[in-house]
């Protein structure tokens, strides 16, 4: 057999391997000439549209080995400060009650994520052509891996030491279930491990990575430890260490197939969906977390977003590709307006739906309110006036009967988004996010959130045929549905989401039963 490396072709016996005394410089450069050339293109398992340079070179040149054992280190500091260091000053103690509730969404969401990327960086380690580019995506599986495991950790630490351990692990049996979390499953999940190799690249690398991870993992650290949470910024920074490796993956992708005019063809439009469908998951959930469970409230997230995404990611990091055709994301305009307004009502909804929630959602206090509309000039008067009804109401005591889910949807319908599975919000005029479209095709009616979410499903109708949220329980009783959501805590009858933090007045499915509330779809005819 014979190889094609930066010195020509050479003959290579079968089973011929680096001299094991060779250092970590010489193996790399040995993996460099290791391109396998049989006579025929290379074909994986995994087909795709682009056409891979099998020149194409990984910057870090570190092999997966020495790759290993850096890691192992950053293991052992890490375990080992959180075994001794918050045992010692009895970190779950000092931290937020509310900022602990929303850490059982976090912790799931980001295990979800992780164990995706997994399978995502695998796909690519088939399909490249290049055995150094081919390297650097397999240290990226082993960090994905490292990463799942740091998510369960988090979700261990916080199911053990918490106040209120109940929804830490419960989320995880019905995540498919869960309104949110199908969002989740779709824009995290889904996208980063299925589909053309290269989008799922778009999707992993070059967007939830490079775009995501600096609000996501790095910008919530400020928040969680301003709210007495120590364990999420060990834990975070760790993986955050490894983000820049897999943002590089993502560059060496792009780079691998941007000389090739037939590939431009595509990227374009697939980087488009990833930015779309990526942001509208991520936006608004980061957001939700940090100004609606934080009780000592930092930096406002609109500015972390644009610096960062807007900003860094937009502006400098896609700037380096204009030169060759590929633009910033055309959606990046709404992408920022509703950075803005988006997660104001998602954090809204959160709160309304508190039923089939696997945390507690507390009210906004004055002092709150106040933050946010100095902050965020309009927030009174686009939802803040939904929770002065509330509060004014005290619908968080099951004894007055009624939901804030009813008064909620009275105000903002709730449609589910066929391709991101996020509400498609229809709220007032000034929030600009009025954009939903409804179409009908194969026989169905389907909601989406935008123009691009009805593009992206334009482009492929048969991978978006998986029902909503709305559509699943159409016709259900909305406490039987809360116990297909695993909602309720072990003693069989109380919810685990309440719309307070108290000990008392706790909602049952009996307070829930007596309301006689059907959940129904408004795509569905009857």
């Amino acid at each position: 057999m014979e190889t094609t490396g930066l010195g020509g072709t050479k003959s290579l016996a079968l089973g011929s391997l680096p001299d094991p005394k060779l250092g970590p410089q010489e193996i790399h450069r040995w993996l460099q000439e290791m391109k396998w050339d049989n006579g025929r293109d290379r074909v994986g398992k995994y087909a795709t549209k682009y056409k891979y340079n099998p020149d194409t070179r990984e910057q870090f040149k570190l092999i997966v080995g020495e790759y290993c054992r850096m890691e192992e280190e950053k293991d052992e500091r890490q375990y080992g400060s959180l075994l001794d260091s918050l045992a010692r000053i009895e970190g779950a103690g000092r931290m937020s009650l509310r900022w602990a509730e929303v850490m059982k969404s976090v912790g799931t969401s980001l295990q979800v994520g992780e164990y995706a990327a997994v399978a995502g960086a695998a796909l690519l380690v088939d399909t490249a052509e290049s055995a150094e580019q081919r390297n650097g995506y397999l240290a990226q599986v082993m960090d994905e891996c490292r990463h799942t495991v740091q998510a369960g950790y988090i979700n261990r630490y916080f199911g053990k030491h918490c106040v209120d351990p109940a929804g830490q692990a419960d989320a995880n049996k019905v995540r498919w279930l869960y309104p949110f979390n199908r969002a989740l499953a779709r824009t995290i999940g889904e996208c980063e491990l299925s589909g053309d190799p290269v989008e799922v690249s778009m999707n992993l690398m070059m967007v939830a990575e490079a775009c995501f991870t600096n609000p996501a993992l790095v910008g919530l650290n400020e928040w969680a430890a301003a709210n007495g949470d120590e364990v999420t910024p060990t834990i975070f920074l760790s993986i955050e260490s490894d983000e820049l490796r897999h943002m590089a993956n993502g560059y060496h992708t792009v780079v691998s197939i941007m000389d090739n005019p037939d590939n431009m063809r595509y990227l374009q439009t697939d980087l488009e969906n990833a930015f779309w469908i990526q942001h509208r998951f991520l936006t608004p959930f980061v957001g939700v977390v940090l100004e609606y469970f934080a009780d000592n409230k930092v930096e406002p997230y609109v500015h972390i977003w644009n610096r960062w995404v807007y900003e860094d990611w937009a502006s400098i990091w896609l700037g380096r590709f204009q030169k060759f055709g590929l633009k910033s994301p055309a959606p990046m305009a709404e992408a920022k307006q509703e950075a803005y307004w988006g997660h104001h009502w998602a954090g809204t909804a959160v709160h309304a739906i508190f039923p089939v929630d696997h945390y507690r959602t507390p009210q906004l206090t004055e002092r709150e309110m106040e933050w946010f509309e100095t902050n965020y000039p309009g927030w009174y008067n686009e939802v803040g006036e939904i929770w002065d009804i509330w509060k004014r109401d005290k619908l968080e005591d099951p004894a007055n009967g009624k939901l804030t889910l009813i008064d909620f949807v009275g105000k903002c319908p709730l449609y589910n988004c066929r391709v991101c599975q996020v509400a498609c919000f229809v709220p007032t005029p000034e929030s600009g996010m009025a954009k939903m479209r409804i179409i009908e095709h194969g026989g169905r009616k389907h909601a989406f959130c935008s123009q691009w979410c009805e593009r992206y499903y334009l482009q492929e109708p048969e991978r978006f045929q998986g029902a909503t949220f709305d559509e699943m329980f159409h016709g259900w009783e909305l406490s039987e549905a809360v116990k297909a959501l695993g909602g309720v805590r072990s003693d069989g009858k109380t919810l685990i989401g309440q719309p307070h933090l108290r000990a008392d007045k706790l909602w049952t499915l009996e307070d829930i039963r007596r309301m006689g509330i059907v959940l129904r779809s408004p795509l569905i005819d009857d």
